[in-house]
């Protein structure tokens, strides 16, 4: 690539965007891990005594924050991936509009009955 010109290969980025699909859908497996295995924890402060008074509402707004970050990076991701997605078709789109403006132009420049040597002016 040379210095100061930016190429893109459109289907490299559709095919990035593509593959992104997976990253939301496992942070929705993250959550469901954590909030299976927070199960497992719930009981260890007790149920009705000061301690577990005292310590079970630092414990759900420890894993509520905990799972709030989980969904906000899925949500990061999905973001992502359709941003991704969004300028793979802005490139293609640009790429084709180019291709066919020059290819028009390069007709237009063709000698009447002469379109070996295209592109002469």
């Amino acid at each position: 690539m040379a210095s100061g010109k930016f190429i893109a290969n459109p289907g490299r980025v559709r095919e990035g965007g593509e593959r992104m699909e997976e990253l939301p859908l496992m942070t929705e497996k993250i959550a469901d891990d954590f909030i299976s295995d927070m199960q497992n924890y719930r009981g260890w402060a007790g149920d009705t005594d000061d301690f577990a008074q005292t310590v079970r509402p630092k414990y759900d707004a420890n894993n509520q924050a905990c799972l709030d970050l989980i969904r906000a990076v899925g949500g990061a991701f999905w973001g992502l991936r359709q941003a991704v997605l969004a300028n793979g078709r802005h490139i293609e789109g640009v790429s084709n509009y180019a291709r066919d403006e020059i290819g028009r132009q390069m007709s237009s420049l063709d000698g009447p009955g002469d379109s070996s040597e295209g592109g002469r002016h």
